[in-house]
């Protein structure tokens, strides 16, 4: 079996703003390979529990595996989190003392070519967090209209949309585009990078996934289903790592904010240090909000 590792971003300073109840019991909404939930168990005393979901049952596998050593002090759910609602409330839980969302896609999904999510791996063109998802960037690329195609990309800040669009077209009348590299090959092709520092490909693979598994849909639901779940005094933490994310969550909060019944905690994004950044590439576009309810 391939060993996957990954490095939770801003860990220390995610403990740090999230915890305000030592004996409480938090939710790491998107579990992962179980790093934030493991670092939060060890700040806290045996009497606090953290409850830890993925909508990707492998990674609730591999999770549960790492975080054994807590013992019963961890629940892992298989779930979506814009669910989290129904799998708190199915997992016997009444109030929360804190949530954190990690909106960064796994390590593991990356490297295994067969999820079909990176640039750097020939797999497949799926990109799905769940399996179960019926939706796939092959269905996307090859099945949606120009128009969707190209307003999808274009939304996520790539400004040859519709070159590549067409392209995509009229690629696929000839054959499907089956692979992530035959996608990668087209768009360096249309629209080759001139000193970017970013790959051409980047912007388009990120809408792909956006779009498979419905993440600003699903974020937007996760933070209201959250909210009458929390405690006075408990505070909501979302790491985002693309300006789309990061703008959902920063005008969320701030309207959160002006209702009131919540204060900010962070008025700016954390961001990662310089020798974290040095240590974990991946970490480099990561950013942290936190609100807290009143």
């Amino acid at each position: 079996m391939t060993e996957y590792s990954h490095v939770s971003v801003l860990a220390a300073e995610t403990v740090n703003l999230l915890i305000t109840e030592k004996k409480g019991t938090y939710v790491d909404a998107t579990l992962g390979m179980g790093g934030h939930t493991a670092c939060l168990l060890n700040a806290l005393p045996p009497e606090a529990s953290v409850l830890g979901i993925d909508w990707d049952p492998e990674m609730a596998g591999v999770a549960a595996n790492n975080l054994k050593p807590f013992g019963d002090r961890v629940k892992i759910a298989q779930g979506n989190f814009a669910n989290i609602d129904e799998i708190v409330t199915r997992e016997g839980i009444r109030s929360l003392s804190g949530v954190l969302f990690d909106l960064g896609i796994s390590s593991l999904h990356f490297d295994k070519p067969s999820r079909g999510f990176s640039l750097k791996h020939d797999g497949p063109l799926d990109m799905r967090i769940n399996p179960d998802n019926p939706l796939t960037a092959y269905t996307i690329i090859n099945q949606w209209p120009y128009e969707q195609i190209e307003h999808l990309i274009r939304i996520c800040g790539e400004r040859h949309s519709r070159r590549l669009a067409r392209a995509i077209l009229e690629s696929r009348r000839v054959k499907p585009l089956e692979t992530t590299a035959e996608l990668t090959a087209l768009i360096e092709r249309v629209a080759p990078a001139r000193g970017e520092k970013i790959h051409p490909a980047t912007k388009t693979f990120l809408a792909l996934r956006v779009a498979v598994n419905y993440e600003f849909d699903n974020l937007t639901r996760g933070i209201q289903k959250v909210m009458p779940l929390l405690k006075p005094g408990a505070r909501m933490g979302i790491i985002t790592f693309h300006s789309l994310e990061d703008r959902i969550v920063k005008e969320t909060f701030r309207l959160m904010a002006n209702m009131g019944g919540w204060q900010l905690v962070t008025r700016k994004p954390v961001k990662p240090s310089e020798e974290e950044i040095a240590s974990n590439k991946r970490a480099r576009s990561a950013k942290l909000r936190v609100i807290e309810k009143l």
